[in-house]
């Protein structure tokens, strides 16, 4: 899989995510992440004040919905990550995202 992905939201912005390898973040930073399948379709999109609790749902992910990659972005502050993630959901609607 690729090291990075960029996604653009319904705005237009492009943000670009990060591979965590094992699906493991490495890092108690806040941000931004998303489940990937091995097509590249964004299965879910999240937000977290830690990003080393952002894998707690890929193994419901990859059981449902074959999840295979876990990808991250660092995004201290609240207000840029919700809107980044609303903008990202708008536009790519992860079928984990509207509760199927």
């Amino acid at each position: 899989m690729k090291q990075y992905i960029d996604l653009q939201g319904a705005s237009g912005a492009v943000y670009r995510y990060k591979l965590a390898e094992d699906r493991d973040p490495r890092t108690t930073i806040a941000g931004n992440f998303v489940f990937v399948d091995g097509h590249g379709t964004v299965i879910y999109a999240g937000e977290a004040n830690n990003l080393h609790g952002a894998s707690n749902r890929f193994p419901e992910a990859a059981m449902k919905h074959k999840a295979e990659h876990l990808y991250t972005r660092l995004n201290v502050s609240g207000a840029s990550r919700s809107d980044e993630l609303q903008d990202i959901v708008a536009a790519v609607k992860p079928v984990m995202n509207r509760g199927e």
